[in-house]
């Protein structure tokens, strides 16, 4: 992994909880992030959340979880495996295809 450069350092150098809950709803943090990310990890083209600060430790601990995940194919589709209907696994796949 490249090390940050200040300006990157300066970006994520801030609190994340209001930009997380601007994107999680609490329907959202109900879920294990585990879940979260087999039901919605083709929706995010690119994550950062994980890399901000957070006053709410279970907050930052969720979305950095999620970030973990996110960051592997593999770990993605052990979840979807995990959580997913056969049925839920075929929409996700065709919806990830379409670019949805």
């Amino acid at each position: 992994m490249q090390p940050q450069t200040d300006h990157a350092r300066g970006r994520f150098d801030c609190e994340g909880d209001e930009i997380a809950r601007h994107f999680f709803s609490e329907d959202d943090l109900r879920m294990s992030p585990e879940e979260y990310a087999a039901r919605q990890a083709h929706n995010w083209a690119l994550f950062s959340a994980h890399l901000y600060r957070y006053r709410d430790a279970a907050l930052g601990a969720w979305v950095r979880r999620l970030g973990e995940i996110l960051s592997s194919e593999e770990e993605v589709e052990r979840c979807r495996q995990r959580f997913l209907t056969p049925e839920e696994l075929a929409d996700v796949r065709r919806q990830a295809s379409e670019g949805f």
